[in-house]
């Protein structure tokens, strides 16, 4: 039993090292304005809660479509995404706190917390709390994507010195700033299916290449009159989409063997 335990133990603090480890790597978390087990937005405030937790435990959180900044506008998988799990139980709530990255994997999950409080909102806001003493143990900071280099030497000449004495030299140390790249305006590269597609911006809209050894046009991609969502003419892949807040495109279709409405994510590159 004792043996059990350790390995448990071992298990836990090994899984912790690697979430702390990896969670650094993020600069921001995107919040969604609402959660699943819920309805309507920010329903009980649980959603503005947790942006002021995160942002307590020293993340740029910001809620869904809010506005963001410019390098993560670029590149939106900077930025994780947060989500709540509800577990049912009697005379219980139980949530656990998950962080994904731009690719739906989980990088963070919180041990699960309880609270026995009667009213809703109470409940709520004690067990996502609770969860938050997680997040605390990470002792998180942003690795940053800044790298400090001795950029050069500056040569320092005293007035009116000999050409033979010897000149004073000084390093200089400059903080680099270290962009990640990210696709043109012109072209986006998404992966679906463990394959690779090319968005190339066009005057309707986009439209859609299979990336292989030879680019193959798939379809195409309309901006509707809002300019949020598109109507995509794709063939099996026809349906609406939209661009979340990393840069994935979204698309809702109808599955043509079973006639029901499915939602597949082209994740961003």
């Amino acid at each position: 039993m004792l043996r059990i335990l350790f390995l448990g133990i071992v298990l836990i603090s090994t899984l912790s090292v690697n979430a702390q480890k990896d969670i650094n790597e993020y600069k921001y978390v995107i919040v969604p304005k609402s959660y699943n087990f819920l309805k309507g937005e920010d329903t009980y405030q649980l959603n503005s809660l947790t942006k002021f937790l995160l942002t307590k435990y020293g993340f740029e959180a910001y809620m869904l479509e809010e506005n963001f900044p410019e390098d993560l506008k670029a590149n939106g998988c900077k930025a994780l995404r947060a989500d709540l799990k509800r577990r049912s139980g009697v005379f219980l709530t139980r949530l656990t706190l998950e962080l994904k990255d731009c690719n739906g994997s989980v990088v963070f999950t919180s041990l699960e917390a309880k609270s026995r409080e009667k009213e809703f909102k109470a409940a709520y806001h004690d067990a996502l709390r609770k969860t938050f003493t997680s997040v605390e143990a990470l002792n998180y900071t942003y690795s940053g994507d800044k790298e400090e280099k001795v950029v050069k030497k500056e040569v320092v000449k005293t007035p009116n010195v000999k050409e033979k004495e010897p000149v004073q030299t000084k390093e200089v140390k400059e903080t680099v700033e270290v962009v990640s790249p990210s696709p043109s305006e012109n072209t986006i590269t998404y992966l679906f299916n463990d394959a690779s597609f090319l968005f190339k911006k066009q005057d309707y809209g986009y439209e859609m290449f299979k990336n292989e050894e030879k680019q193959t046009s798939v379809g195409k991609i309309f901006k509707s009159g809002s300019g949020k969502n598109y109507i995509v003419q794709a063939g099996d892949l026809s349906g609406n989409g939209y661009f979340d807040g990393y840069g994935n495109f979204i698309l809702e279709r109808i599955n043509p063997a079973t006639n029901k409405l499915i939602t597949d994510t082209f994740a961003r590159q």
